[in-house]
């Protein structure tokens, strides 16, 4: 099954993005790259660095005004996954 993984705030984002365009520049936008992005997105990642969740933030704010996809602020990245005991 190709989305068993739970889903996340940025993993939804990732998907409402549609294209490797979109996604492409989504990634650009936040000072990053594409294939991180899905690191995060899927909690393979401990931690989002302070200043790569705010530019993540901002970066989904520009796209939701261009396309109307879901917005990724700060908050949801700092708790999207579970924290390892």
């Amino acid at each position: 099954m190709r989305y068993a993984t739970n889903s996340t705030p940025l993993l939804e984002l990732l998907r409402a993005l549609e294209t490797d365009e979109r996604r492409q520049e989504f990634a650009e936008l936040a000072g990053t790259k594409v294939p991180y992005l899905y690191q995060l997105a899927t909690c393979k990642r401990g931690a989002c660095r302070s200043d790569l969740a705010k530019a993540i933030e901002d970066a989904s704010r520009m796209l939701h005004d261009k396309h109307e996809t879901p917005v990724v602020t700060m908050a949801q990245l700092a708790t999207m996954c579970p924290v390892s005991q």
